[in-house]
């Protein structure tokens, strides 16, 4: 099974879409989020106060947040393996790193 997590910093709400003027990386991800969901993918998105168990379970992503702080979210692990550190990839990216082709 194809798997994305998303490691977000914090946002007032699960998808940090609420709000009167939503940034607009966080309404580009949550699209390319629900594309990929409706081809198939497994798509969790997680928030350190409320999700800590799985920064800890990803070793790659929590040693990167040991090392470098919170400022290293968001983190995007594909199939378990954080590829993309400090910004949302775009819906393309987050299909080649799936290695999913039309």
């Amino acid at each position: 099974m194809m798997r994305v997590d998303v490691f977000d910093p914090e946002m007032c709400c699960s998808t940090g879409l609420c709000g009167p003027a939503p940034d607009e990386a966080l309404i580009r991800i949550e699209d390319a989020l629900e594309r990929l969901r409706e081809e198939g993918v497994e798509v969790s998105r997680h928030q350190l106060s409320r999700d800590p168990q799985s920064f800890l379970g990803n070793e790659e992503v929590y040693r990167r947040l040991l090392s470098q702080g919170t400022g290293s979210l968001p983190m995007i692990a594909v199939d378990g393996d954080l590829q993309f550190t400090g910004r949302y990839p775009t819906y393309e990216e987050l299909r080649e790193a799936l290695q999913i082709t039309t």
